[in-house]
């Protein structure tokens, strides 16, 4: 309980710092995030050095690319979501690999980048067309887990998913009612714009919904690959993706919806 409290103070800290800060400084920490996210889905499976470099490169690639300007709103840049398909897909075609690295393996491994990546990229966007949208996101997500956690297991009885088998119902639906109580108070106050309390009230239930299905889409890849946690990079807490499994769904589902309002 120490350690992951320790870990969680250093962790907020280190966010309000680079938020504050913003602009390059803020790219910077969510490349940083990057680098040990991609560590932390390239020890599922055994990949050869070249592609463990060129899919490192890819990943970079995504985040810086797509966090330049406006252009991530109208739709992922083309040229950096090439990188990856082109870098990651030619190596299961040399002989050297053939046995080692399949295609089926290369395109797994495209599709997580591509998803991580994009998702990192969007925090970066938000961060420069209105960065209290990221806290709109933080809240909903940390509620979210929270409650659904804190009830779960002081309550909960009924079984949510076998995906994850600890998570309830009772705990489940907690965590929605107030990660859409608070979600809705701080768009209201802080981010309201031209958009009606009805449309506000609507957009926070997708993304509550969107936030539980990070946390399974997350749990289903570790599950499949028999790990507990991703890695042991935050003490108390696993690795950077079982940090940020919601707010990584979550923050792409909000990109669609704005592209769509």
């Amino acid at each position: 309980m120490k350690n992951r409290l320790i870990s969680s103070t250093i962790i907020v800290a280190t966010f309000v710092i680079f938020y504050l800060l913003g602009g390059n400084f803020f790219v910077a920490l969510v490349s940083f995030i990057g680098i040990f996210a991609y560590k932390e889905i390239i020890f599922l499976k055994k990949y050869p050095n070249l592609v463990i470099i060129f899919g490192l490169i890819s990943m970079l690639s995504i985040i810086v690319l797509n966090s330049v300007g406006y252009g991530y709103l109208l739709g992922a840049k083309y040229n950096s979501l090439l990188i990856p398909i082109i870098l990651l897909t030619i190596p299961s075609l040399l002989p050297k690999y053939q046995k080692s690295y399949t295609l089926s393996s290369a395109f797994n491994l495209i599709g997580l980048i591509i998803f991580i990546g994009l998702s990192l990229a969007s925090l970066n966007v938000l961060m420069l067309t209105n960065k209290l949208v990221i806290l709109y996101l933080v809240i909903i997500t940390t509620s979210n887990d929270s409650f659904a956690y804190i009830i779960g297991k002081s309550v909960g009885k009924t079984k949510f998913s076998k995906i994850s088998p600890n998570k309830t119902l009772e705990g489940s639906l907690a965590g929605n009612l107030v990660g859409i109580i608070l979600g809705t108070i701080f768009y209201i106050v802080f981010l309201k714009g031209s958009l009606s309390i009805l449309s506000i009230i609507v957009i926070t239930i997708i993304l509550n919904i969107a936030c539980q299905i990070g946390d399974l889409i997350f749990s289903k890849i570790k599950r499949e690959n028999e790990i507990k946690d991703f890695s042991k990079l935050i003490p108390g807490h696993g690795g950077i993706l079982d940090r940020l499994d919601s707010l990584l769904f979550t923050s792409l589902v909000y990109l669609l919806i704005i592209t769509i309002l």
